[in-house]
């Protein structure tokens, strides 16, 4: 698929540093094995202490849980009591009714024997007597019998206060352990929340820290099959490093960045990059041999043919090859094919090298009937 000129860039960088063998990376590179080595360990310590964190937030989910089991034990204390203090209050509002009742009674019983011994003193029947005497002596056991009653009442009346006080504590309590209930649920949650979050962020950064021990060994084969490609190359190429003019253009198209520019303080490019039509066909300029092709995992495809006279060349953004490592291709020869997108254009990023030295390309290419984009130098 189609790659931005940044992306092939980068990608044409690490094919670069494993030409230059590694031992004389130029300053162009912008990631290498070692460099992938740095970030992974970098992405491994940060998952690290992630893991750490959730593990710390684990503990205090563990702390407030327990918090919030026992304010709920205590809750249902509470329950339970203020249960217990209503039925005693409605116990003892029966008896106070009760004690009420009888008190009156007593009262009135009280009342009916003095009247009735006042009336009967006053006749002189043997019946009136009989009434009197019978009248004074149930006035003491009447009365007796409400002394009883107000002492009972009034007993009652105090468990009634002592046990209203008793429910006003256990509803403020009630209040206040729903408070604290709530506040260890809303901190749950929020701990809770973090920890999903930490837990997430340390695997998102245990998966980048395995892309890029993954991308450091990619680097290093490549770079390890670059030089055994090169071992069978001159050691020494003689002659100046000059395109030669019989090279074919890898494709047509425009070329939208030239050889050596520099962007945001970065190194300078050893490549152009060409933008192509969909679904371009990409040929090999000379006969040579296919060195490297295969995807960067997450670079993209880059394809090294050494090509006869001690060149190498690297082209980066094809999204399909159609050669493998160790074929003999012929000039002219289908070797990929750019992406068949319209939007973005396709862009192939071209750079040759001749022993450890770049190429300019850009001559080459117009000499081939590439043109130049307004502002960009070719050659």
């Amino acid at each position: 698929m189609a790659r931005g000129a940044a992306r092939a860039r980068a990608l044409v960088a690490c094919a670069a540093g494993a030409l230059a063998l590694l031992g004389t990376a130029y300053a162009q590179t912008q990631r290498t094995a070692a460099q992938a080595d740095r970030d992974r360990r970098a992405e491994s310590q940060r998952a690290e202490r992630l893991r750490a964190q959730a593990q710390a937030l684990g503990g205090e989910v563990r702390t407030l849980d327990a918090r919030l089991l026992d304010a709920s034990r205590r809750a249902a204390e509470v329950d339970a009591s203020a249960t217990a203090a209503q039925e005693r209050m409605m116990s003892v509002q029966l008896q106070i009714a009760t004690e009420t009742t009888t008190q009156r009674a007593a009262r009135d019983a009280l009342e009916a024997s003095l009247l009735a011994a006042a009336f009967a003193e006053r006749r002189l029947e043997p019946r009136a007597a009989r009434t009197s005497i019978v009248a004074r002596a149930l006035g003491p056991v009447h009365s007796a019998q409400e002394r009883r009653s107000t002492l009972a009442l009034a007993v009652a009346r105090s468990a009634e206060q002592t046990i209203a006080a008793e429910q006003a504590v256990l509803a403020d309590t009630r209040v206040a352990l729903a408070e604290e209930r709530g506040d260890i649920v809303s901190r749950l949650a929020q701990r809770r929340s973090q920890q999903v979050r930490l837990a997430s962020e340390a695997a998102a950064a245990e998966r980048r820290a395995r892309t890029l021990a993954a991308e450091a060994r990619t680097l290093r084969e490549l770079a390890a099959r670059a030089h055994q490609a090169s071992r069978r190359r001159p050691a020494s190429p003689t002659g100046p490093s000059v395109i030669p003019a019989g090279w074919l253009a890898p494709a047509s198209g425009q070329i939208t960045r030239g050889y050596g520019v520099r962007q945001a303080g970065g190194p300078a490019t050893q490549g152009v990059t060409v933008q192509t039509g969909p679904a371009a066909q990409i040929v090999a300029p000379a006969a040579g041999e296919v060195a490297y092709a295969g995807a960067f995992r997450t670079y993209g495809n880059v394809l090294i043919l050494n090509l006869d006279g001690g060149y190498a060349l690297v082209l980066t953004g094809l999204d399909a090859m159609a050669v493998r490592v160790g074929e003999t291709v012929r000039a002219g020869q289908i070797v990929g094919q750019m992406s068949a997108a319209a939007s973005p254009a396709p862009e192939l990023y071209v750079e040759v090298r001749r022993g450890d030295q770049p190429v300019d390309p850009g001559r080459w290419l117009s000499a081939r009937g590439l043109t130049a984009e307004a502002g960009v130098r070719a050659g």
